[in-house]
């Protein structure tokens, strides 16, 4: 019985002691109540980060949409909804295309979706489908150098970068020089504007020239020598904990030492500038000293002798205390903890400070840097000048770039000419406001930054090579997008495989992945030289310093003062002109130096009177009289009356005497209108160019009239008396 009692008594304990265990364990394991409040902290904060990254990812999203979108309409002109006109391709190598003794250099682009083989080494890739780029013929090495430092994207010295921004910067007609500086630049203060805020003539802008003085150098970071950056210099290196002791030290101090005797000494030009303007003052009122001023005229100018009294006060207050911070930065056992000194520095700091749009704007002080601009940012600031372009385009023109494109840009049906170009989109202006004590950052999108009707949203395809749009696609680090028509017009079908250089070989040079194999079954022939090029329609682009052109005489190596070459004579002549006319007739013309416009410019709609492009171009090369019609007729078509006035009322001699002979040819007086033809031809040889307006240039080069009347008929009537030279042959 009492081991039965036992063991009933230690089965009773055991369960007691099981259930308050269990009991226990469960309170140890349920959370408190600020537990709870805190795993539900965390949690909706972890919570709110996924949702704030959803937001973002969805917010991208929609940009890239949005901005494909963009693009598509710009390049095309048109907006497919369903699917996408456009193909997005990437630069995959450089190689050469032809026969042994007609190689072409080109760049190589392919789909960026289609496949690519590896080969037996990892270090080649293998395309199907690609597009050839050719390259000109001097200038090639400029242009690989270039993409390879944008292709490599390591950050390069300051040194190594000045030296290749010529390579980008001096092209005639291209990247740089099409930029919209003049449009774009941002302008707060409106300085560009005149008193009744007018916009001024666009050659006085000087957007173009900062961003010329940044690629020399001007107001990079960390590199200025201005009074504020000195002292800012300063001020970093002696509240640096790296500068307690040794030579840095004596840096520091000699750098603050310099800061401050030039603030002396403009403290000094300003005591003596506001004593001279306080004396001449004092003597307009009757007297260089005080007392011999009279009662009146002290009472009439008081606040004004006040004033300059108070402006001598001040600046020799102001030298005073630099040259007590002088004094005692030059005291070696004040220098490490006195402050005074570096509260100098903070108000030189201050009153240097820079109200500049961007860095490098001309008429403002310079930029001062911060501590990270002037020792982390300033080493190695750039990776290749397209970087230094990006930051441009971004800071200056205030607009972001949101992808590239590769078009044709050729009029002249059957061949291809392939330009690039760069979409670039502005942005809105970031402001600041203070609500409830709180700074609030927004973005002001009607602000258009002193530029007229350019606000957040404007966008624009500037035209560029080929070459400048890959670069900027690697700097910006966006796609670069062509017409899919046009990728299946142009591609070639040839297998093509390219190595990448390691090792050794992995020079600037050879950072671009090289054709393995000369592609001989296509030939490509350079533009305006008559041939076709073999197994594809691409051609090479002419040099920029080629002076050969369609169509000329290169053996004829005179030419005269003044073209006489008047390529159109008529309106009707004109009208008869096809795009391809009008682009020949351009080329083969000795002095027009330009670029034709590219084709996507000319899909615009031209109605309503206005005048396309290739127009703009042409007319200033034809007969003067045509030339005025032309634009009588578009003024005319656009409604614009004044301009039809100016137009009539500035006819000349010849212009008359064309119409003349035009309304008797439709009343049917046909010996009426031959002697208007004659007039009109007459006045047509007195000119000394016939493209030129009437006193666009000196008289005195022109025939007189009354000369070239007698002239004319002395020779009539000589040939009447004593006949022809050849009559009788």
């Amino acid at each position: 019985m009492l081991t039965q009692s036992y063991l009933v008594l230690l089965v009773v304990a055991a369960t007691v002691t099981y259930s308050l265990a269990f009991q226990s364990s469960s309170q140890l394991c349920r959370p408190s109540s600020v537990q709870k409040r805190r795993l539900v902290s965390c949690s909706n904060q972890q919570n709110n980060r996924n949702e704030f990254q959803r937001e973002q990812d969805i917010l991208k999203l929609r940009n890239k949409a949005a901005n494909l979108a963009i693009i598509e309409q710009l390049l095309t002109g048109s907006l497919n909804e369903e699917t996408s006109s456009l193909v997005q391709v990437h630069l995959v190598g450089k190689g050469e295309i032809g026969p042994e003794l007609e190689l072409t250099r080109c760049l190589f682009l392919a789909e960026k979706r289609s496949s690519s083989e590896s080969t037996s080494s990892s270090n080649e890739l293998e395309y199907h489908q690609s597009l050839p780029i050719p390259l000109p013929n001097s200038g090639g090495d400029n242009i690989i150098k270039l993409l390879s430092f944008a292709c490599r994207g390591q950050p390069i010295s300051k040194t190594l970068c000045l030296t290749l921004n010529p390579l980008l910067v001096n092209r005639d007609g291209a990247l740089f020089d099409a930029l919209p500086y003049a449009q774009w630049t941002i302008d707060p203060l409106k300085k560009n504007r005149d008193a009744a805020q007018n916009p001024i003539n666009e050659k006085y802008h000087l957007g173009k020239r900062d961003a010329y003085n940044k690629f020399l150098g001007r107001d990079w970071y960390g590199r200025s020598l201005s009074l504020g950056n000195l002292a800012a210099r300063a001020k970093y290196m002696l509240e640096s904990e790296e500068t307690s002791e040794g030579a840095e030290e004596e840096k520091t101090v000699t750098l603050a030492q310099r800061v401050l005797e030039l603030e002396v000494k403009e403290a000094r030009m300003a005591v003596a500038e506001a004593e001279e303007q306080s004396a001449i003052l004092r003597a307009d009122l009757g007297g260089y000293d005080v007392e011999e001023i009279s009662d009146g005229a002290l009472l009439e100018n008081y606040d004004t002798l006040e004033a300059g009294m108070r402006a001598v006060q001040d600046a020799k207050q102001a030298l005073e205390e630099r040259e007590d911070a002088l004094c005692s930065i030059m005291e070696p056992s004040s220098v490490s903890n006195d402050s005074f000194t570096s509260g100098i520095l903070s108000a030189i700091i201050e009153g240097q400070k820079s109200s500049a749009p961007y860095r490098g704007a001309i008429g403002y002080k310079p930029t001062i840097d911060s501590r990270e601009e002037m020792y982390d940012k300033s080493a190695l600031p750039y990776s290749s000048p397209f970087e230094m372009m990006k930051e441009i385009i971004d800071e200056q023109l205030n607009a972001e770039v949101i992808g590239c494109i590769v078009e044709d840009s050729s009029l002249f049906g059957g061949s291809a000419i392939f330009g690039g170009g760069i979409v670039i989109k502005r942005k809105g202006r970031a402001k600041k406001l203070s609500l409830n004590g709180e700074d609030v950052s927004f973005n002001d999108s009607d602000d258009d930054y002193g530029n007229f009707g350019i606000k957040e949203g404007k966008t624009m395809i500037v035209e560029c090579d080929v070459d400048e749009a890959l670069g900027m696609a690697f700097a910006c680090e966006v796609d670069v997008f062509m017409d899919r028509a046009e990728w299946n017009r142009s591609k070639i079908s040839v297998s093509t495989v390219f190595q990448k250089m390691v090792g050794d070989n992995n020079g600037i040079m050879n950072v671009l992945p090289s054709l393995t194999s000369t592609i001989e079954s296509v030939t490509i022939e350079m533009q305006g030289d008559g041939k076709i090029s073999q197994n594809t329609k691409i051609q090479a682009p002419r040099d920029s310093n080629d002076s050969s052109s369609f169509g000329s005489n290169d053996e004829n190596s005179q030419q005269p003062v003044f073209d006489t070459t008047i390529p159109v004579k008529s309106l009707d002549e004109f009208d008869t002109l096809a795009v391809q006319d009008k682009a020949q007739l351009l080329m083969s013309l000795d002095s027009f130096k330009g670029r034709l416009p590219r084709p996507r410019r000319l899909k615009a709609d031209s109605r309503g009177g206005k005048l396309d492009p290739l127009d703009e171009l042409l007319l200033p090369f034809i007969d003067e009289s045509v030339r005025r019609q032309v634009l009588t007729r578009s003024a005319e078509e656009r409604g614009d009356i004044e301009e039809v006035n100016a137009l009539e009322q500035e006819k000349s001699r010849k212009q008359m005497a064309k119409e003349n002979a035009a309304v008797a040819r439709a009343t049917g007086k046909n010996d009426l209108a031959a002697m208007w033809d004659q007039e009109a031809d007459f006045y047509s040889t007195l000119r000394a160019d016939a493209t030129q307006d009437e006193g666009t240039y000196s008289r005195f080069l022109d025939r007189d009239d009354w000369y070239e009347r007698d002239r004319q008929r002395i020779s009539e009537k000589n040939k009447k008396k004593f006949g022809h030279l050849f009559d009788g042959l």
